[in-house]
C-alpha cells in the first residue's frame, strides 16, 4: 500500500472514532433509543407514551403507577417492586400511599386524607389519580450522571403529581429518585403546592405488609412481633396503632433514623395455609423492608407507626400464620423536600453494612 494511502485511510479512521466517542456514544447514553443499535442498561423507564409506568434499576429495585402493562394494584398508591429472579418480570413487593395532614383546629385524623381511599373527581371512583407530565422528559425521568474519582454515579428522577384531596384541601406532589450506588432504595421527596393549605405532615405509608407477611418490627434494642402486640384480636379491621419515638429508633453511623420491618417466615414464597385469592400470593423471597430518614431531615416529632390485620384487606381471608403489620410509616412535621427513603435488602437487618448498632439478638426466620 502506497505511504499516502496509508496515512489517509489512518486519518480517516481517527475521524470516525473521534464521531463516535464525541457523539453515538453520549447519544446512546442519554437515549439509548437513539442511537440504532440497543445499548445494554441497568435503568427500566418508559420511552414512549403506552409503555407501562415502571422506573428503577434491573439490579435493584422498581417503582410505577397504574398502568396497562405496569405493576397491578388499586389506584392512588406507588407501586414498590423489583424484577423475579425466577422469572425475569416484574414483581410486586408493596405500595406506598400519600397521607397529607393540614394545618388546623380539629383531630389529626379529621385533617388527614388518604390517596387510596379518597374518591377521584375524574370518575367518583376510589383512588386519587397520581400521574407524570406529558413529553418523553417527564414520561421516561431525568437521568443525570455525577462522576467523581473513579466513581460514576447515575440517578433517575421522576415527577409524581398527586391529585387534589378534597377532604382537606391537600394539594401536594412526590420526587421520586433511585441512584445507581443505593440501586434498592426509594428516594421520596414531599411537596406542597402553593395553591394547597398549609401541611403539617406528609406521611407517606407502606401499605400492604401482610403481603409478604411482615411481623417483626426493628427497633433499637428491641423486635416487635405483631402476633404478640395484637394477642387476642380477632376482627376484620385493622388492629389499633403501635407508635415508636425517634429514641426508639435505630440510627444509622451517619445519624440517619432507620427501622426495619421483615417476616418471621423463612421463606414466604411458600405461602403456607394459604386461603385468599391469588392476587394475595407473595411471589418473592424474604426480603428485609424498611424506612430511613437522613439525619438532615430528621424532626424531633419522628416516630415509626404500625397497625396490623388479621384478615386480608376488604376480605374475611385470614392471613396464613397469623397476624401480620400492614401499614408501615414514618411521621413527622412536614418540610419542603423532606425525604422519607423507602428500601429492601435480601439482608437480614444485622448484615447491613456499615453495621447497624443497638440492634436486638438475631432472631432466625422459622421454617415454614
Amino acid at each position: 500500500m502506497p505511504s499516502g494511502t496509508f496515512q489517509s485511510s489512518a486519518k480517516l479512521l481517527a475521524k470516525v472514532l473521534a464521531f463516535v466517542l464525541a457523539v453515538v456514544i453520549p447519544i446512546s447514553f442519554l437515549c439509548p433509543h437513539c442511537a440504532g443499535a440497543e445499548v445494554q442498561t441497568q435503568w427500566i423507564r418508559p420511552m414512549k407514551p403506552g409503555d407501562p409506568l415502571l422506573w428503577g434499576r434491573k439490579d435493584g429495585l422498581i417503582f410505577g403507577l397504574p398502568s396497562d402493562g405496569g405493576l397491578p394494584g388499586p389506584r392512588g398508591l406507588i407501586r414498590v417492586g423489583m424484577l423475579s429472579a425466577r422469572t425475569g418480570s416484574p414483581e410486586l413487593l408493596n405500595y406506598v400511599a400519600i397521607e397529607p395532614v393540614t394545618t388546623g383546629r380539629g383531630s389529626r385524623g379529621d385533617r388527614m386524607a388518604f390517596s387510596e381511599l379518597e374518591m377521584s373527581l375524574s370518575d367518583a371512583q376510589p383512588g386519587k389519580r397520581l400521574w407524570v407530565e406529558a413529553g418523553v422528559s417527564g414520561l421516561s425521568g431525568e437521568l443525570s450522571r455525577q462522576s467523581g474519582g473513579q466513581t460514576s454515579i447515575e440517578t433517575l428522577t421522576v415527577r409524581i403529581e398527586v391529585e387534589r384531596f378534597q377532604s382537606n384541601g391537600a394539594h401536594v406532589y412526590v420526587i421520586a429518585t433511585v441512584a445507581s450506588d443505593h440501586p434498592q432504595e426509594l428516594r421520596l421527596s414531599v411537596y406542597r403546592h402553593d395553591d394547597s393549605p398549609e401541611i403539617e405532615e406528609l406521611t407517606l405509608t407502606a401499605t400492604m405488609g401482610n403481603y409478604e407477611r411482615l411481623r417483626w418490627l426493628w427497633l433499637k434494642d428491641q423486635v416487635v412481633d405483631s402476633r404478640e402486640i395484637y394477642r387476642g384480636y380477632k376482627g376484620d379491621d385493622f388492629a389499633e396503632h403501635a407508635t415508636y419515638p425517634l429514641k426508639k429508633m435505630l440510627r444509622a453511623p451517619d445519624g440517619d433514623a432507620i427501622v426495619f420491618c421483615t417476616t418471621n417466615e423463612a421463606h414466604p414464597e411458600s405461602n403456607p395455609n394459604f386461603a385468599a385469592k391469588e392476587h394475595w400470593r407473595y411471589r418473592l423471597t424474604r426480603t428485609t423492608q424498611y424506612w430511613r430518614v437522613r439525619a438532615a431531615d430528621i424532626e424531633p416529632n419522628l416516630r415509626v407507626r404500625v397497625n396490623g390485620r388479621r384478615v386480608y384487606w376488604n376480605t374475611h381471608s385470614p392471613v396464613g400464620g397469623g397476624i401480620a403489620f400492614e401499614n408501615f410509616e414514618v411521621r413527622q412535621k412536614y418540610k419542603p423536600g423532606q425525604t422519607f427513603v423507602f428500601g429492601f435488602s435480601t439482608k437480614e437487618p444485622w448484615e447491613f453494612e456499615p453495621y447497624i448498632a443497638h440492634l436486638a439478638a438475631a432472631r432466625i426466620p422459622e421454617v415454614n
